[in-house]
């Protein structure tokens, strides 16, 4: 999906959000925001994804505070807060009448925890809103028939704290595929890490690997060579959030996105409305 003149604002707002939390200096945080705007100026956003574009601002940020990990601090409590409600969420999955498909609508829920996105977010009560709501778009009986032929399963994970969740549909999922695991290779926004994987115990349930990608979603031509091998491999892949839909969307696989929708943009785009919960194969 190519970004759009509305993705603009919204990375201006990730800028001031990002600065007001690692740049003390008011001066500074008007020089940082200003280098990030006359870059944007000279680039054209809608020849490229919104992730890509995001990047642009990313890279100058990181280089004019020289912090690599711009949400290092606030990851590690989203991963300690999901890791909290783990027997809570197993809890779930074993009382519901199908376990698989609850797990889906948690690792959906989980979707919330990004920090990109939003500014709040109520993890809990997501759980039980995304309980009782209705799929606006709904892949599931496809996605069963296909797990029982398939060999192989490629996650390719999102952000911190919703990895655990997705560790849960994960452990569901290993009773009928094996799975591997990926992860962004270096730090972008708030999305998961080898480190979170280690830090929720997932190395120990399945294989992780790292995809490449530097920037928010997955580009297939940052890939590693093992994340292309596994990816062209896979008789499936889930794909978590938006910003792998916007990224992954016009790739000739069998890949099932899982997200709820925050982009007023995306969701425009793909005839959703804001605060749909999708699950959705586009081959």
């Amino acid at each position: 999906m190519k970004a759009f003149l509305e993705c603009v604002s919204c990375i201006i707002r990730q800028t001031i959000e990002i600065l007001q939390r690692v740049e003390r200096s008011e001066k500074r945080r008007q020089d940082i925001l200003s280098a990030v705007i006359k870059k944007l100026a000279k680039v054209d956003i809608h020849q490229m994804t919104p992730p890509e574009a995001t990047k642009f601002a990313h890279d100058v940020i990181q280089k004019m505070t020289g912090i690599k990990d711009l949400y290092k601090k606030p990851k590690l409590q989203n991963n300690r807060e999901a890791l909290a409600l783990y027997p809570y969420l197993k809890s779930l999955v074993a009382k519901a009448a199908d376990p698989l498909l609850m797990a889906i609508r948690l690792a959906i829920a989980g979707n919330i925890i990004d920090l990109g996105a939003l500014a709040e977010f109520d993890v809990k009560q997501t759980v039980k809103d995304v309980i009782k709501q209705k799929f606006a778009v709904s892949d599931y009986q496809r996605f069963k028939r296909e797990l029982k032929r398939a060999k192989l399963l490629l996650y390719i994970g999102d952000n911190v704290g919703e990895i655990v969740f997705d560790k849960v549909l994960i452990e569901e999922l290993i009773k009928q595929v094996g799975v591997v695991f990926a992860v962004k290779s270096e730090p972008v926004l708030n999305d998961v890490l080898m480190a979170d994987a280690r830090m929720v115990g997932l190395d120990k349930v399945v294989k992780v690997i790292k995809s490449g990608s530097d920037h928010a979603g997955t580009t297939m031509a940052r890939g590693t060579k093992e994340f292309k091998r596994l990816f062209k491999k896979a008789d499936m892949v889930i794909a978590k959030g938006q910003g792998n839909y916007e990224t992954l969307d016009t790739e000739k696989k069998n890949i099932y996105f899982l997200l709820k929708v925050k982009c007023p943009c995306l969701a425009q785009a793909n005839g959703f409305s804001q605060g749909d919960i999708i699950l959705e194969n586009l081959r």
